[in-house]
């Protein structure tokens, strides 16, 4: 018998004792994570966060405080509407006034809560920062907030084993001189795993765990400087 036919089945056995072993170690270490002993940590994650993965922001807030943060998106319905009104050369004043553009719903967004000030950022395909927009006071305390479920747009089919790992998403309202603008608020921060780092299943369970943590407290922290932020 030529050996050679040995290889596939090798590799066949090989394989399932691989995934058998991944399951295996996934089972392990999710146990072993109490999330609610890591959002005892908040604090120390925010600013390890922002010191190491995110410093970014500090770049960008130049100088300002950063109460809390996490991710953000553009809903498909926003960026098609504000990319209508460009495609038809429409002049929406208020719009224009805040430096709307918005047209990219595949980029990485931010919020940061700043005092009383809300600080929207997109990035481009680089990564480099491409908008900052400025919600003050007024507009936020006019604003509306409700639950919109997990960001399925990120996978678009996604299967139902990888939901956990997907953000829960709040949609904030703001009125900006009649014309609605609705943009995400992520429950964490987007976790994107190092290519280097896809067989350390423990690193990347701990980084999502801490960029849960962090992220998730936005909201609170939002609501207690604006009770007009409840949720509908």
């Amino acid at each position: 018998m030529n050996p050679l036919f040995l290889i596939p089945i090798v590799l066949v056995i090989a394989g399932v004792c691989f995934m058998i072993y991944m399951n295996k170690k996934h089972k392990t270490v999710a146990t072993a994570i109490d999330l609610e002993v890591e959002r005892g940590k908040y604090e120390v994650y925010k600013q390890a966060v922002l010191a190491e993965d995110f410093s970014q922001l500090n770049v960008w807030m130049k100088g300002k405080s950063i109460d809390a943060f996490t991710s953000a998106s553009v809903p498909e319905s926003t960026a098609t509407k504000v990319e209508h009104l460009v495609s038809e050369g429409i002049q929406n004043v208020a719009l224009s006034a805040i430096g709307l553009k918005l047209t990219s719903i595949e980029t990485a967004c931010f919020w940061v809560l700043s005092g009383s000030d809300l600080h929207f950022f997109s990035t481009d395909t680089a990564g480099e920062l491409s908008e900052h927009i400025i919600f003050d006071a007024f507009r936020i305390e006019a604003a509306k907030l409700q639950y919109n479920g997990i960001l399925k747009s990120v996978l678009g089919v996604y299967s139902k084993s990888s939901a956990e790992y997907l953000p829960k998403v709040h949609l904030i309202t703001f009125n900006i001189e009649g014309t609605e603008l609705t943009l995400e608020i992520h429950d964490r921060l987007n976790y994107v795993p190092d290519p280097m780092d896809l067989l350390n299943v423990e690193k990347q369970f701990r980084t999502r765990a801490k960029y849960q943590v962090v992220g998730e407290r936005f909201i609170p922290a939002l609501q207690a400087k604006f009770a007009n932020l409840t949720l509908k």
